[in-house]
């Protein structure tokens, strides 16, 4: 692949990574719960009910682990959230990847450049 390709790639992931709304990390899990009380379904012995779903985001940011309930109204949108935010994750590696790869380029072309006669760079 030449320099200009992955120039022009690059610029598209920058293009991509504008588009994208608000994100957040994490995963969210939906959970059920039996609250023990005496008489109550989910305690039923023959066919218990348990209680939910609920659903809980859990993630780390900063170095610091939180969970957090969300309400079952907010749950379509928490899911795109952290659907931007794994596109965002996807789409910076391969800027990085793509920018290493540009880098080397640019080495090897300067090592070329340097390695070769001075009457030849005057010319």
């Amino acid at each position: 692949m030449r320099k200009e390709q992955i120039q022009a790639q690059i610029e598209k992931l920058k293009a991509e990574l504008l588009k994208l709304g608000p994100m957040r990390p994490g995963s969210l899990s939906q959970q059920y719960s039996a609250c023990q009380k005496p008489g109550c379904k989910c305690v039923d012995p023959i066919h218990p009910q348990k209680h939910g779903p609920f659903y809980q985001l859990s993630y780390s940011h900063g170095g610091k682990s939180t969970s957090q309930f969300i309400r079952p109204q907010f749950v379509p949108e928490v899911r795109q959230q952290l659907a931007a935010y794994k596109k965002f994750k996807e789409l910076t590696q391969r800027w990085v990847t793509l920018s290493l790869e540009l880098c080397k380029m640019e080495m090897q072309e300067a090592r070329a450049e340097a390695s070769q006669p001075e009457r030849s760079r005057r010319s």
